[in-house]
């Protein structure tokens, strides 16, 4: 699979600083009590909005992640797959679970990108905050499950690291099939992040 011309690295740092900023705003406004009781529902949906379990890219088939699974640290989360790298769509998507960033890899092919939100509050009413909130705790060895509508994508943990956000650049172009994951170091953290890679093992039918 060709991913040459999803080789956006500028814009995938311009998105994570701007992710940043909104991570920040909503926190501050959160805890004024001005954030909108509809995104304070503990039962706000998880469901993921992109339903499709395939994506076409030329005239090859892939399959689409739906799910997260790392029972080190309890995350067993379904992956959104929006179509678009509009902040504001993205922002949402975040309110809901772990994000895959469009034009990053797919399971099993490619620098596949998940993010998601981390936090250090004790009580939060929409646990979608909390979604990543272990990654620190993660290290090399580590196993982490990516399942798709008909497989289980295996991968092991090779490097953590945190890092500044400015200094942050995923590249989609690289030879390697593999995982990476990011979230703040601490909840409305605006400069820092801690950064997950993992290899890509093997592939498993359900």
């Amino acid at each position: 699979m060709n991913f040459k011309h999803f080789s956006t690295k500028d814009a995938v740092k311009v998105s994570i600083f701007f992710l940043c900023v909104f991570v920040v705003s909503f926190t501050i406004l959160y805890l004024l009590n001005f954030v909108p009781s509809e995104l304070q529902d503990q039962n706000i949906t998880t469901e993921p909005t992109d339903v499709a379990s395939t994506t076409t890219i030329g005239n090859k088939q892939y399959e689409l992640p739906i799910r997260i699974s790392i029972e080190k640290i309890g995350v067993n989360s379904i992956v959104q797959n929006p179509s678009t790298t509009n902040i504001d769509s993205l922002d949402d998507l975040l309110l809901h679970g772990v994000v895959r960033y469009p034009g990053s890899g797919l399971p099993g092919v490619g620098n596949m990108f998940f993010f998601g939100h981390s936090t250090g509050l004790k009580i939060v009413n929409n646990q979608a905050f909390k979604e990543f909130n272990g990654l620190k705790n993660l290290a090399a060895g580590d196993t982490i499950l990516v399942y798709s509508d008909k497989h289980v994508y295996t991968y092991v943990v090779n490097n953590v690291k945190m890092a500044k956000s400015s200094d942050i650049t995923v590249d989609f172009s690289v030879k390697r099939n593999m995982l990476t994951l990011s979230t703040c170091n601490t909840f409305a953290a605006k400069e820092d992040r801690y950064v997950v890679e993992a290899d890509f093992v093997k592939s498993s039918v359900l």
